[in-house]
């Protein structure tokens, strides 16, 4: 984590806009949207060009989204450290228990799980060129690019990411995206045991990991996967309402 010290005290700053260096598409990124906007903090996104990334060239050693630049000018790379820095500077619901807790101990082992979940998004949403390139439409809608660059992320986005999904699958040694996905989610909706959230009744940090990473796939046709489970869906509902995110 690289930061920049700040003489400003945290009420200063703390209603203050940080801005948060993304891809719409990104599960990474959206685990963080996730957990800033159910600790109520206001932030602007930054659309980074996935070729150049000139919108993060200030960022000396980390070449990566998300990177989280705060209202006081500390810089956060990486989404689970962006989710921790956010639930220690900002008041409001608390995403993390404390430390060698029971609690903990289950955050975190559902944080993992969060890992090999994420994992199984690309091969479910880049399977095909056709839909890789419907991941991609979100270029045409996000950043300040030109016609040109837009075009060009496009294509040639969608044809890395249908390269990286089949790698990913060989490596998983997944035979069927979505049956992997939908047994994944049935492990969820299994574990949360009638409870509102894995946090009991109000979101902990694995809610919010989860919830970002189904949220990577909105609009896309995988999306109707996870509204195919009722129990999953409406706890993507109570998630919906805590942060403010729309699922539409």
């Amino acid at each position: 984590m690289a930061c920049q010290s700040s003489k400003e005290p945290l009420e200063t700053w703390a209603m203050a806009s940080s801005k948060l260096y993304q891809y719409e598409v990104c599960p990474f990124c959206w685990k963080a949207r996730v957990a800033l906007a159910l600790k109520g903090v206001d932030f602007e996104k930054i659309e980074v060009h996935p070729l150049k990334k000139k919108e993060i060239a200030f960022s000396a050693d980390y070449k990566k989204v998300p990177i989280l630049v705060d209202a006081s000018g500390v810089q956060v790379n990486d989404s689970n450290a962006i989710m921790e820095h956010v639930d220690s500077a900002y008041e409001g619901v608390k995403l993390f228990a404390a430390a060698d807790t029971d609690e903990r101990k289950k955050q975190e082992k559902w944080l993992n799980w969060s890992e090999g979940f994420v994992k199984g998004i690309p091969p479910l949403i880049y399977d095909t060129l056709p839909n890789a390139l419907k991941a991609f439409d979100y270029i045409t809608k996000e950043g300040k690019f030109s016609w040109f660059q837009k075009r060009t992320i496009k294509y040639s986005g969608a044809l890395v990411m249908k390269m990286v999904a089949k790698k990913s699958k060989e490596r998983q040694n997944i035979t069927d995206p979505k049956q992997h996905i939908e047994d994944l989610v049935s492990e969820w909706e299994e574990a949360l045991a009638g409870n509102e959230f894995m946090g009991g009744s109000t979101p902990d940090a694995s809610d919010a990991a989860v919830f970002g990473i189904t949220l990577s796939t909105k609009g896309l046709p995988a999306w109707k996967l996870f509204k195919g489970h009722p129990g999953y869906f409406s706890w993507m509902k109570r998630m919906s309402e805590k942060s403010n995110i729309p699922l539409s």
